[in-house]
């Protein structure tokens, strides 16, 4: 059997753990029963991995990067590469990962570039399936869902709760909102809002837009339904006016006002479009 593939390593740096071959400054739990490494697992230098971690054949973590617990890496997931930036020379950014993701088959997450903080972030309780690619310096929230071959170019921040359909590219510095809804095979180049379902069609040439509020994902997220209606009558304030406002903020919040449906996620929405408005090409740094 040869090296472990990791080019900037000596083959001695290296010990069998499980059949899996694990780098002597890689950190793991104390107990070996709080972590499954099947063989053929590849976990590089500078990575922790924390308890109830289960590594499948062929996965490879390179570091540096953290795992938090009951994390599941599945066969040929490659987590913590170097960004693909052509920029990047090598610095030591990071991946930090929190607790119970879940990485399916052929999944990348590339750790950061030198351009930001130097660290890529992924929250807990997210799920990315097969073949979906996190970009570096990428922030994931909480509950996030990737579905098949979602490409996620560099600085994309997407909040909790967000589901993205198979097949849908997002490039770089793009925000999407909280419990927002993507389409399957949409392209998004722009932040997306909080709390609506966002479809491509025709007249989009393929790019993601507002079609409606994401009620199948607030129902199941236990909105109420005073919340729900709510955001449908922003959403038709929003989106659906025929003569634009001349001051969206002010304009739209006072027209939503008499309407009774003002309430935190409504504001969180407004809050969100004034943003994307003032910002050029529609993606608010921030």
């Amino acid at each position: 059997m040869g090296p472990p593939p990791d080019i900037d390593q000596p083959f001695s740096s290296y010990r069998l753990v499980q059949g899996a071959w694990v780098h002597e400054s890689a950190r793991l739990p104390e107990d070996p029963r709080d972590i499954v490494l099947e063989p053929g697992a590849f976990i590089g230098p500078n990575v922790e991995l924390g308890p109830g971690t289960w590594v499948g054949t062929g996965a490879v973590i390179r570091g540096p990067a953290r795992l938090g617990e009951k994390n599941q890496i599945f066969p040929h997931a490659v987590l913590g590469g170097p960004p693909q930036d052509l920029s990047y020379a090598g610095q030591p950014t990071r991946l930090e990962i929190g607790d119970r993701n879940v990485f399916r088959e052929h999944v990348t997450v590339s750790r950061a570039s030198a351009k930001a903080d130097g660290v890529t972030r992924v929250g807990n309780d997210n799920f990315f399936m097969a073949g979906a690619h996190v970009g570096h310096d990428c922030i994931i929230e909480d509950k996030v869902i990737l579905a098949n071959g979602v490409l996620l170019g560099g600085h994309v921040h997407i909040g909790s709760s967000a589901n993205i359909a198979g097949g849908c590219s997002i490039v770089q510095f793009v925000t999407l909102g909280r419990f927002c809804f993507i389409g399957g095979n949409s392209g998004v180049r722009k932040d997306l809002e909080p709390y609506i379902s966002h479809n491509w069609s025709h007249r989009t040439l393929g790019e993601a837009g507002p079609a409606c509020i994401n009620e199948v994902g607030l129902r199941r997220n236990g909105f109420s339904a005073e919340t729900i209606q709510n955001l449908r009558t922003a959403f038709k304030v929003i989106f659906l006016r025929k003569e634009p406002f001349n001051e969206f903020g002010r304009e739209a919040r006072l027209e939503i006002e008499s309407r009774g449906a003002s309430c935190p996620e409504v504001e969180e929405l407004l809050t969100f479009c004034e943003r994307k408005r003032a910002s050029r090409f529609g993606r608010h740094r921030g």
